[in-house]
């Protein structure tokens, strides 16, 4: 496995990639304020083979799978939807 080269999918599909905008809570000393935090499939640090995104009932689902053939899942992110601000994919051309 190529740690520069990632499949990206969003349900099953092949895309080129996504980015998740969503907000977090922020807790500073007395405040707790939304920030947006973003997620690029693309960027990601994580060594995997395949990065699988699906929305699925509440919740956006990242799977981070080291061999996606034999179901060997590195890690699994949960986005509730109501915090996501916007979801941009980038098609395969």
């Amino acid at each position: 496995m190529n740690s520069n080269t990632k499949i990206i999918k969003f349900h099953g599909t092949e895309v080129k990639n996504i980015i998740i905008q969503h907000l977090v809570k922020e807790n500073s000393s007395q405040d707790r304020n939304e920030i947006i935090n973003e997620f690029n499939a693309g960027n990601t640090e994580h060594q995997c083979e395949t990065i699988n995104i699906q929305v699925v009932a509440e919740y956006v689902t990242i799977t981070f799978y080291r061999k996606e053939s034999s179901n060997s899942i590195i890690k699994r992110e949960l986005i509730p939807t109501h915090r996501v601000q916007h979801i941009r994919i980038e098609d395969l051309e």
